[in-house]
């Protein structure tokens, strides 16, 4: 990797990653920041033959590399900058640990808080942040609300 700084953003299937990516964006054009888009594949837990598996390890990837396609194209139409993509295979948590301290230039990593109504969690990264040993991360964790808006964003950036 480069000398340039970069802000981590995970793609999964939450509504508020497109939140996390704006936030994202807009603090990378402010700081001339590049972009990392991360995403994650969980071991399958099912007992089934290899055939199978692999079918359905194969559709995981399929699906992965969707989300970092659909997040790439964000940040290149709002940046300008093709963003570094990274798909890891294993438990979230443990990888996004591996990643954050084997990849030196990351700087912050941008999450957006769940804001479904039964407020009882702000999203299982988040938790997982905040309530167990991953709170040792290197770098700072920016959490926004994932109900803002693209003028919102702009406007606190």
């Amino acid at each position: 990797m480069s000398k340039d700084k970069y802000i981590l953003v995970i793609a999964d299937d939450s509504k508020e990653m497109n939140v996390a990516l704006q936030y994202a964006c807009s603090r990378s054009k402010k700081t001339n920041r590049k972009i990392i888009i991360a995403t994650f594949i969980e071991p399958l837990d099912v007992l089934t033959t290899k055939g199978v598996t692999e079918i359905m390890q194969n559709e995981a990837r399929e699906e992965a590399e969707k989300r970092l396609q659909g997040a790439a194209l964000i940040v290149k139409e709002s940046t300008g900058f093709i963003p570094i993509l990274q798909v890891r295979e294993g438990e979230i948590m443990k990888e996004l640990k591996k990643l954050i301290d084997e990849e030196k230039n990351i700087n912050v990593l941008v999450l957006a808080a769940n804001v479904d109504d039964d407020g009882k969690s702000p999203g299982p990264i988040i938790n997982s942040l905040v309530t167990k040993e991953f709170s040792d991360f290197r770098i700072p964790v920016m959490i926004v609300p994932g109900n803002f808006s693209k003028d919102h964003i702009t406007l606190i950036t």
